[in-house]
């Protein structure tokens, strides 16, 4: 089978177009000599013909530029070109159009082909060809045709219905918001050109949603020597099509439901689907779900922490969906523990983990024997080997040396495959390792089967990718060369936090990263999306910059930006500051700050070396630099105790400058000095001095190295994925994030009460969310609503209703319920522009007195200044009542939403 690829582009003087694809004529993906090299055959026509298997019927392409030395320099955006080829042909004719990123990229997701805009995939009939005529195959990109809808093609000639509405043909879905169709042309009448467009209706014809384009012309080559010319790459335009969207964001946890092991799980998730669904909401939401389990206790309750980026966190397995376990008087047991674990009101996730895992080892014993050999079980272990086995071994190695990192496992503090691979085979590890394995198959197939029936009524499920991973996790042990080892992500001071936040996760090593093409990333986005429509991108800021505290350190102060353009002392000298350079990177405390500070054991803490004086100087500074060190000291042993432990910690951040890790003699300033006991040591003109490059440095100096910086990891992870972007870029961020959040269509994630810019009012307006943009009340790690509120002094009260003065209530008086604050602010939210509006939970029920059942302080999930925070909120009632006894609840829900045209 002949085909013949053709497309019009403008290149410039020695650029070369060429295709690449998923079959071996056309390179198998490879960008060098196995692609098909066009020709160029003027003008700004390329053409190349290859011939291809016939048995090859369904593949996809997509076209590059190299320039005159051979790299790449262009590709066209994710999604390619399709062929799929139902009837025997000896020779195709493509007409191409070169594919950019669209203006509505974002419908080009699972989030809407596989939930929101779903249609079934079609197998269209053979079009016989006859003497006189040509058949012409149409395809279409058409991601925003809704359920009730079908696309259409009406032209100028006979078979396409001479412009008339009625006669035109109803397209074929292809899948994925592409869509075909065949007809034959009349050759001997069509001595003029073909003149044709597509249009959205219903199956009446009566709700006609026309291309916004001009009239699309094609003419047919005269020699009539292709069997089937196609006319493919295009793509439905339009200009304000802008449908909205509702949803609710639950970390999977807290919810409740009446058969439930004491913590929410996949089985409590399909019941929050089914309430979802009445109350018309078509996002559902959560915290991150991966497996975290280190020490089985409240510190693995930290959803962000992940041992496995794949892995799914057992506790989250539905218990009552597995057999029942053989010896009933067992089964009773486990019901009668998991009751109890049920009536509380907060979460006990050791417990609940041991009861879980006890039961998941019984149930393994009765049950694995018969699934492990069957096709299911077999087709993941092998779509999954390559972070499956070492999981396993990290899992089995874990139990072993309990509270153990894998830096002191003997035998692995590094991981080789094949020696790992050897020991999981021998006959004492071969159960163990078989258990992590078949327990994380019954997760995948759980949640996958969840997010089938929650496709069927709708709703897309949204995860959430944590920014980072446990430093005594599996990818760090395995893929070591991903990871600063010696840094910890965190985030500088801000107004919620003075010192910052230090996270204790390694920061990623971009540059090793980028040297396979992401391809850790790309395998983790994989493997989310088999359940995932969407997923919440936790700080994205880290794809353009990340906080870095060297891991001697705890507080976030005494961190720098990475990536970054760093200071040279003659850059630093050029602002007009002057400092002994030797001091520059050194704690320091003046002489008359050492009593403020230290108190009453100034002298004992100096005689015994912990501070010591600067040479020819009115400075002291200390032994040893490392917060951590400090941390190590017996109280007993240091004069003053814990008081003095913590100055001294205190002190570590007395700092000018943080040398740079990777330029040797490099400095960054240190953030927020001007709060420090040093700024005030400085001297008038130097703290001037400081106030400009402390600007320039943190304001400007750093926003095109890090606009940059982002689009090069963002935008070949986001090539990879289907699955709808959506930031969460709230906090401290510079102006290249919105630039490039629009340039992608990433989301924005949008919140009232947390402008990005500076405000008068202290507020965002809500009018002015963009389109492609998420909005919500609060987030796990803020006050929710309620209590949000009840923090606002009466007269921040009042100011914040006047915001709202022309924003009716909006009350039904069939609800006679309704809180009317919250009922307002949250019918002021869902009227925002952007096309999701995906609240809490609590959020939700706030617009109902009868539910507020928790104190507003209960109802955080989160306070981010607390590092031993315990996740382990619970909704207040099952979600069964939630349906079944408060259905007026869920019907003002429905009618918010049909008010603000979000059903």
């Amino acid at each position: 089978m002949d085909i013949t690829f053709s497309i019009k582009y403008r290149a410039e003087w020695g650029q070369k177009l060429c295709i690449t694809g998923s079959i071996v004529e056309l390179g198998n993906w490879d960008e060098g000599e196995q692609a098909l090299q066009l020709t160029a055959n003027g003008d700004d026509r390329w053409e190349g013909t290859v011939s291809i298997d016939g048995r090859r019927k369904d593949f996809v392409y997509y076209y590059f530029v190299k320039n005159e030395r051979g790299e790449v320099y262009r590709r066209e955006w994710k999604r390619m070109h399709h062929m799929l080829i139902t009837e025997p042909v000896k020779t195709l004719f493509m007409d191409d159009r070169w594919i950019d990123r669209p203006a509505n990229a974002p419908f080009y997701s699972s989030s809407f082909y596989d939930v929101l805009f779903k249609h079934e995939r079609e197998h269209y009939p053979e079009v016989k060809r006859t003497k006189g005529g040509e058949k012409m195959r149409f395809q279409i990109y058409a991601p925003t045709v809704p359920q009730n809808m079908r696309l259409y093609l009406s032209g100028n000639t006979p078979k396409l219905g001479e412009w008339d509405p009625q006669k035109a043909l109803e397209m074929n879905y292809l899948g994925k918001g592409e869509w075909t169709f065949t007809t034959e042309i009349d050759r001997l009448s069509m001595n003029k050109e073909i003149k044709f467009k597509f249009f959205i209706s219903d199956e009446n014809k009566k709700n006609i949603r026309w291309e916004t384009c001009e009239n699309r012309t094609f003419k047919l080559k005269p020699t009539g020597k292709y069997d089937i010319t196609s006319l493919i790459g295009l793509h439905f335009e339009e200009n304000n099509y802008s449908p909205h969207f509702s949803g609710v964001v639950i970390p999977l946890f807290s919810l409740r439901s009446e058969n439930d092991f004491g913590i929410g799980d996949f089985g409590s998730l399909r019941k929050a689907i089914d309430w979802a669904s009445e109350a018309k909401l078509h996002v559902f939401q959560m915290l991150p779900i991966n497996d975290t389990t280190f020490t089985r206790d409240i510190q693995d309750s930290y959803p962000y922490n992940n041992i496995s980026v794949n892995a799914i966190n057992p506790i989250y397995v539905d218990i009552q969906a597995l057999p029942p376990l053989k010896h009933p008087e067992q089964q009773q047991k486990f019901e009668q523990r998991a009751k109890g674990l049920r009536n509380l009101d907060r979460i006990d996730y050791k417990e609940v983990y041991k009861l879980k895992e006890e039961y998941l080892r019984l149930h393994f014993k009765e049950q694995s024997a018969s699934v492990i050999k069957k096709r299911p079980y077999i087709n993941f272990c092998m779509e999954n080997t390559e972070w499956l086995i070492p999981y396993q071994a990290y899992c089995v190695l874990r139990d072993t040396h309990q509270g153990t990192p894998p830096s002191e496992w003997p035998l692995f503090t590094e991981y080789d495959q094949n020696t790992v691979t050897k020991w999981l085979e021998l006959e004492e590890n071969k159960d163990a390792a078989l258990f992590y394995s078949y327990t994380q198959f019954l997760l995948f197939t759980q949640l996958r089967a969840v997010s089938e029936y929650a496709a069927e009524k709708s709703i897309l499920l949204k995860g959430d990718i944590p920014i980072g991973v446990s430093p005594k996790g599996m990818d760090v042990w395995v893929h070591p060369e991903l990871f600063n080892e010696n840094q910890q992500a965190g985030a500088p001071p801000d107004d919620f936090s003075a010192e910052g936040q230090n996270w204790g996760f390694p920061t990623y090593n971009w540059e090793e990263g980028e040297r396979n093409n992401f391809k850790w990333w790309k395998e983790r986005f994989r493997f989310m999306s088999n359940y995932f429509q969407a997923f919440r991108v936790d700080h994205i800021l880290g794809f353009f910059r990340i906080w870095e505290i060297p891991t001697i350190h705890r507080s976030g102060l005494l961190g720098h930006f990475n990536p970054a353009l760093p200071y040279s002392i003659e850059e630093i000298e050029q602002y007009g500051f002057h400092f002994r350079e030797d001091m520059l990177t050194i704690p320091l405390i003046h002489r008359e700050d050492l009593t403020s500070l230290f108190g009453e054991y100034v002298k004992a803490l100096i005689w015994e070396g912990f501070v010591i004086p600067v040479p020819e100087s009115s400075f002291y500074t200390l032994n040893q630099f490392g917060q951590k060190y400090y941390e190590e000291i017996d109280p007993a042993h240091i004069p003053g105790g814990e008081k003095s432990i913590n100055a001294l910690k205190q002190l570590c951040t007395e700092v000018l400058f943080l040398p740079d890790p990777y330029k040797y003699k490099k400095l960054h300033p240190r953030v927020a000095l001007e709060k420090s006991l040093l700024f005030n040591r400085l001297g008038a003109e130097n703290r001037q001095a400081w106030r400009k490059l402390d600007l320039d440095f943190f304001f400007n100096r750093n926003n095109e190295l890090w606009k940059q910086t982002a689009l090069k990891r963002l935008i070949p992870m986001h090539r990879s994925t289907d699955m709808l972007v959506c930031a969460e870029d709230l906090g401290m961020i510079p102006p290249s994030v919105p630039e490039v959040l629009k340039e992608l269509q990433v989301f924005s994630l949008e919140l009232e009460r947390m402008p990005k810019t500076f405000t008068l009012s202290g507020y965002n307006d809500t009018e002015t969310f963009p389109y492609y943009s998420v909005c919500t009340t609060s987030t796990h790690d803020m006050a929710p609503l309620r209590l949000w509120w009840e923090e606002l002094d009466k007269k921040d009260q009042d100011a914040y209703m006047r915001r709202l003065a022309d924003v009716s209530e909006d009350l039904s008086e069939d609800y006679p319920h309704a809180d009317k604050t919250f009922h307002r602010i949250i019918y002021h939210n869902l009227q925002s522009p952007s096309m999701l509006v995906i609240l809490p939970l609590s959020d939700w029920m706030s617009i109902d007195r009868r539910l507020h059942i928790q104190s507003p302080a209960e109802e955080q999930i989160n306070h981010p200044e607390n590092p031993h925070q315990a996740w382990d909120y619970r909704m207040p009632i099952s979600i069964e009542k939630l349906i079944s006894e408060y259905s007026d609840f869920t019907k003002e829900i429905v009618r918010l939403l049909e008010r603000t045209n979000r059903d």
